[in-house]
Parts: structure tokens; C-alpha cells; sequence
């Protein structure tokens, strides 16, 4: 069944673009594994949806009806449930990819001047990229791992750090394989080459960060619109709204709409009140556009600060929890403060 809507749902192209990413975001789960976790999951939570919303959409139906209002009730559940699992899935191993590549970035310097110091003392490049491994560059170890089996099992090392390369999205790690490998066919002092790509790397991410430190302002600003004065905002707000229908319920404005009373233009004071935003509806919208506006600031905060919205995927929870707790808590703490009020 798993095949089948392995078939029905994904197609050749999208399974092998979603092979790739699995092969960068370093997750050793077979796409077969992955799939079979992901389809079992959607029919958990079709399931649940099922019972959630189905006891409440056949009461008071008759039998006939019934079995076809739990049928269009999992159909929805499904798809809901199939969107909401496909997007977490993207999501994570996007993360992780970007992750796994950061990972790999911060040692990589480190690395270089290590296989470099090797280069210089009178070791082969292979030998030099062998013994430069060590317990801290974790990443680069396991990969340097590989590489070596590959050229003892007879392939190119070119060719094995080509590979290497192009399992990662970095464009730092793939521009000094690339110089790396030309310097190797080029032939000459290998060591120096080695060691200038190690510096490059080192004074670009040392410029990555001054310019993420001169933004700061920028990500201050975000974070408190979004996480404090967005929220407090919405939660003055809602307690007015609460006082005004209350002041408006105790007021008798069918009886001076009878006695002819009405505003400037005509208007009727009876009308008065009538087809606005009930409390309910208003914190409804709020945690909506809170929620919303957390997770926005959130990737504006990435790109400002990391240059890719990948970066913040990791604060959106938290910019999103915050931001609802923090209305909450300044909307019990309003309802204290106004307890008096509209009474």
C-alpha cells in the first residue's frame, strides 16, 4: 500500500530531488524508511482529526448521511494532515542541511592549515589529508574517512574530493576544493596554496561576523515589535474591546431609539454596537497575527543577521511561544488593572 501512494503522490523527479536532500542534510534514514514514518504519521493524525471533528459534524444527522460526513471528514483530515507533515518534513531537512554545513564551515579553516603544516613537513597530499584529521572537526573527519577508502579502493582523489564537495551546500567548501584540486594538476608548492585557502576562509567568516554585529540594531528593533510591544499592544486592545461590550450591553439603546434619539446623520443609536468584533473573535485574530507576525520577525532576523532565512528556522518555536505567552500574560494582567472598569 506504501507503494502505492509512494506512486500516487510523488513522482520520479520529486523522489529523487528529495533523495538529494536527504543526501545533504546528512540523515544515513533511507528514503523508503522516511516515506513509510511519513505516511503513518499522516494517518495518525487523519485519524485523530477523524474523531476530533467527525463527533461533532454527525450530530443530529440522520444514518444515511452519516457514513458519507465521516468519509469527507477523513478525506480533509487526510490531505490536511498530508500537507502539514510534507511542509514539517521539507522544513527539517532543510534545517538540517544548512546546519550540517555550518557545521562543516567552522572547522574547515582549522583543517586546511593542519593538512597544510602536513604538506610542509614532507607528506603526500593524501597522507596530509589523513593525518589532519582529528577528534574536534567531527564532520570533516567522518568525510575525510570516506575520501581516503575511495583513492585505497583505486578512484582519483581528485574525483573523491569532488564528491566530497558536492554533498555539502557550501559555496566556501566548494570554491577551495576546486582551487585545491587545480593546484594538484598544476603542480607546484601545494603547501602554500593549502595554507592561503585556510586564510581565505578564516578572514571571510571573520567578515561574515563584523557584518552580523553591525546589524544588531536592526535585529533589537524586530525583536521587541514582535515579541513585546506587538503582543502588549493586542492585549490593550482586547481588554478595550471587552470593556466597550460590556458598557454597550448594559445600555438601553432600543428605548432611546424608540424616543427618536439618534446621532449626527442620522444614524440610530439602536444599530450602535451591533456587527463588531465579539472579545472571542478579536483574541482569535490576535494569536493568529501574532503568530504570524513572530514568525516573520523570526526570518527577517535570519536574513539580517545570517544572510539566509534557513538560520531562523530554529527560533520561529520560540519567537512564536513568546510572543503568545507574553499576550496572555499582559492580558491577565489588564483584566486585573481594569477589573473596575465598564462595570
Amino acid at each position: 500500500m506504501i507503494d502505492v501512494i509512494e506512486k500516487l503522490f510523488l513522482s520520479k523527479s520529486l523522489t529523487e530531488k528529495i533523495k538529494y536532500i536527504l543526501l545533504k542534510s546528512g540523515i544515513k534514514l533511507p528514503f523508503e524508511s522516511l516515506f513509510k514514518r511519513a505516511i503513518i504519521m499522516v494517518f495518525i493524525l487523519s485519524a485523530l482529526g477523524l474523531v476530533i471533528f467527525g463527533s461533532g459534524a454527525i450530530k443530529g444527522q440522520s444514518a444515511i448521511k452519516i457514513p458519507l460526513i465521516l468519509l469527507s471528514t477523513w478525506v480533509v483530515s487526510f490531505f490536511v494532515s498530508l500537507i502539514f507533515i510534507a511542509g514539517l518534513t521539507f522544513l527539517v531537512l532543510n534545517f538540517k542541511r544548512y546546519q550540517r554545513t555550518k557545521k562543516l564551515e567552522a572547522v574547515l579553516s582549522d583543517y586546511l592549515q593542519l593538512v597544510s603544516a602536513n604538506l610542509g613537513a614532507g607528506m603526500p597530499i593524501d597522507q596530509s589529508l589523513w593525518y589532519a584529521i582529528r577528534d574536534r572537526f567531527e564532520i570533516i573527519s567522518e568525510e575525510m574517512e570516506m575520501v581516503a577508502k575511495k583513492t585505497m579502493a583505486g578512484e582519483d582523489l581528485d574525483t573523491a574530493l569532488a564528491e566530497f564537495a558536492e554533498r555539502y551546500d557550501s559555496e566556501l567548501l566548494k570554491r577551495s576544493i576546486i582551487l585545491l584540486i587545480e593546484g594538484l594538476e598544476a603542480g607546484g608548492e601545494v603547501a602554500d596554496l593549502v595554507n592561503s585557502i585556510a586564510w581565505n576562509i578564516r578572514e571571510t567568516q571573520l567578515l561574515k561576523k563584523e557584518i552580523s554585529s553591525d546589524v544588531v540594531t536592526y535585529s533589537i528593533f524586530i525583536g521587541f515589535a514582535s515579541l513585546l510591544a506587538a503582543p502588549v499592544l493586542f492585549a490593550l486592545s482586547f481588554r478595550i474591546n471587552i470593556i466597550m461590550s460590556n458598557i454597550l450591553s448594559k445600555i438601553d439603546l432600543k428605548g432611546a431609539s424608540t424616543g427618536g434619539a439618534s446621532l449626527a446623520g442620522g444614524i440610530s443609536l439602536s444599530n450602535l454596537g451591533e456587527g463588531g468584533l465579539s472579545p472571542s473573535d478579536f483574541k482569535n485574530f490576535a494569536f493568529i497575527s501574532l503568530g504570524l507576525t513572530a514568525l516573520i520577525s523570526a526570518m527577517l532576523i535570519s536574513v539580517v543577521r545570517e544572510g539566509s532565512i534557513k538560520a531562523g528556522m530554529k527560533y520561529i518555536p520560540i519567537f512564536v511561544a513568546v510572543s503568545l505567552l507574553l499576550f496572555l500574560s499582559a492580558s491577565a494582567l489588564m483584566s486585573t488593572l481594569f477589573a473596575g472598569v465598564g462595570l
